[in-house]
């Protein structure tokens, strides 16, 4: 086998051990997150090993923060973006972000990925602002992920509402 081959092989079997040590990152980085949110550790640490450290200030909380949104930046596609979101806002390492949700939220709107969109409407709602309506204007008390149409309509409205162009990417709407 070309050394090349063997590489290209070798480096698809690793991916397994690469996404789960990525994955407990972002279960650290939550941890670490909701400590710092709630004042006392939280119960994510009992998934991880006992010798992580479990205090996190606010240098550090800025060193995740930006971490995690390059991550966002070069890895949009990720499956742990959903939840780095809510990671952010647990985190308060920044005064503005709301902005950087609203422009992200734009983007995967714009991207058609319902699974982050829904992340960050609950986000966005979590920082006080009302996210989840229907066409008529009432509040939907009942929301699920898996619902993309649904959650793609609520994010365009919110974004309509705010005086954003939804469809700043150049790309259609998407029926909600």
């Amino acid at each position: 086998m070309s050394t090349s081959l063997e590489d290209a092989i070798n480096l698809v079997s690793a991916e397994e051990k690469r996404m789960s040590a990525v994955n407990d990152c972002f279960v650290y980085f939550a941890a670490l997150a909701e400590t710092r949110r709630r004042g006392v550790v939280s119960d994510l640490f009992q998934c991880l090993r006992s010798d992580l450290p479990r205090h996190c200030d606010d240098d550090a909380a800025l060193r995740i923060h930006n971490v995690i949104t390059e991550f966002i930046e070069k890895c949009p596609a990720h499956p742990n973006v959903g939840s780095a979101f809510r990671i952010l806002l647990h985190l308060h390492a920044i005064d503005d972000l709301k902005s950087y949700l609203l422009a992200k939220l734009m983007f995967f709107y714009a991207q058609g990925h319902a699974h982050a969109v829904y992340q960050l409407c609950t986000v966005i709602e979590d920082l006080g602002m009302d996210v989840f309506r229907d066409e008529s204007g009432a509040f939907i008390p009942s929301r699920s992920y898996n619902e993309g149409g649904k959650n793609l309509g609520v994010a365009r409205r919110f974004l309509e509402r705010q005086n954003c162009d939804p469809d700043a990417a150049g790309n259609s709407r998407h029926a909600g």
